[in-house]
């Protein structure tokens, strides 16, 4: 509940920016006021029903008086500036409308990809039961892991090479950038659910005292070593990782439904590259665009 409010808190901050900039001009012009209006910056207007139209029927969640309190205040502050920069003729910047059709883009797509997998996914109780039953040995122990962590892969790799002739305690003290790199690299008992995924990925089937080779994550790249397997203090139920396992089983539903979504669409779609060095590694060279001749299509020139 705390993150899907969170999220909410995001993106009405972000649309509230859209409603800016005399969006709500047409409206207001020639009315004295409109129904549930809150404040005006000129003549844009904010009203109550501005936040529930933002935010799809089933993400809705009852907003507390601060937080509308605080939407209200990034709006008058975004109306303000927003009037402004109109004023002054940024809205006519080449720059800004170059930007303005991105944004305009980004969204649209975002928006397409929400809607569909919205329709095309679902998680059953069958499938978080299933899931748990396949996984339970891994919910009910803990696992003491050690990390070094480097911020490039260069020290990773000066630190992987230390490691055949240093205990891990001295290189730990010396190399690792992590805040924990004092005590050897000990980060304690782990369990499912809280590590990285990057380290869940391995870490179930390391035996005690393995070390991984390195592993790239988003705060840079890592040694694992497995120090201990115990049982886990405290017994975890399935009602206890319930939402935890409903939340891993709809992302990877999500992001096949994407690839397969995205697919589909491209698959029907005319793209031609003129130029075939923007190709991805992984993407098959097209067929020749059969619209003109082949001399047509090789010889017109990239803008």
């Amino acid at each position: 509940m705390i993150r899907a409010r969170e999220a909410t808190t995001v993106l009405l901050l972000v649309l509230f920016a859209a409603l800016g900039c005399g969006k709500g001009d047409k409206e207001s012009k020639g009315s004295v006021e409109r129904t549930g209006e809150i404040v005006r910056v000129g003549t844009a207007v904010l009203a109550g029903d501005d936040i529930a139209k933002l935010i799809p029927e089933d993400e809705r969640i009852p907003l507390t008086f601060e937080e509308r309190r605080e939407f209200v205040r990034r709006w008058v502050d975004t109306e303000v500036l927003c009037q402004e920069a109109v004023r002054r003729g940024l809205k006519n910047d080449a720059f800004v409308e170059a930007r303005l059709t991105e944004l305009e883009q980004q969204f649209l797509a975002d928006y397409l990809v929400f809607t569909e997998l919205r329709k095309r996914t679902h998680v059953s109780e069958e499938e978080i039961e299933a899931y748990y039953a396949a996984h339970e040995r891994e919910y009910l122990y803990e696992y003491r892991v050690s990390q070094i962590l480097a911020s490039t892969l260069e020290d990773a790799e000066t630190v992987k090479k230390l490691l055949a002739t240093k205990s891990w305690a001295w290189v730990a003290n010396r190399y690792s950038v992590d805040p924990v790199a004092k005590r050897s690299g000990n980060l304690g008992y782990l369990t499912k659910g809280n590590m990285i995924p990057e380290l869940e990925a391995v870490v179930f089937g390391m035996k005690t005292g393995e070390t991984t080779g390195i592993i790239k994550s988003d705060f840079g790249y890592h040694i694992f070593r497995l120090d201990d397997v115990r049982e886990a203090l405290v017994a975890v139920g399935l009602e206890d990782v319930r939402e935890q396992i409903m939340n891993n089983l709809m992302l990877e539903k999500r992001k096949s439904a994407y690839r397969k979504f995205l697919d589909s669409l491209t698959v029907n779609a005319a793209i031609v590259y003129k130029d075939k060095s923007y190709l991805r590694a992984s993407e098959p060279e097209p067929p020749p665009d059969t619209r003109g001749t082949g001399d047509e299509a090789d010889t017109t020139e990239t803008p």
